[in-house]
């Protein structure tokens, strides 16, 4: 148990220090550095942590009501965000990849619900 929850702790390590690249490389296009974005996303970070345990609760219960905003709403920032990045020359593969996942559920019928539906799609094996 203690080695999943290592590595369950490196898969939020890594997602946070990749959204957070992602971030400060499009705003380097725009002569911002890394030092000034840090506080900027650390703040976001730490808002988005507050969401965890509702989100939990969501996953647990296997219900997912759209208390904030619906899925849709959500892929269409993910589109926005992967629009964003290749107008300024930023690779924009994470992005397009979570969006992906985004379009698979809402094909499935989830698109009304909150994000943590997604957890549905990050539990099945990937079928390439």
């Amino acid at each position: 148990m203690a080695s999943l929850y290592d590595v369950a702790g490196l898969a939020v390590m890594w997602s946070i220090l990749n959204a957070w690249l992602q971030g400060a490389a499009m705003l380097r296009t725009a002569g911002v550095d890394a030092a000034t974005y840090a506080p900027f996303a650390q703040q976001i970070a730490a808002g988005v942590a507050t969401w965890l345990p509702g989100y939990a609760e969501q996953i647990d219960s296997g219900s997912f009501p759209a208390e904030v905003s619906a899925l849709e709403t959500d892929a269409r920032a993910m589109a926005h965000l992967i629009e964003e990045s290749e107008a300024v020359g930023v690779n924009a593969e994470l992005p397009r990849l979570l969006k992906a996942m985004a379009d698979r559920s809402i094909a499935a019928g989830h698109g009304g619900e909150q994000y943590p539906v997604l957890i549905e799609e990050f539990s099945k094996p990937r079928n390439d």
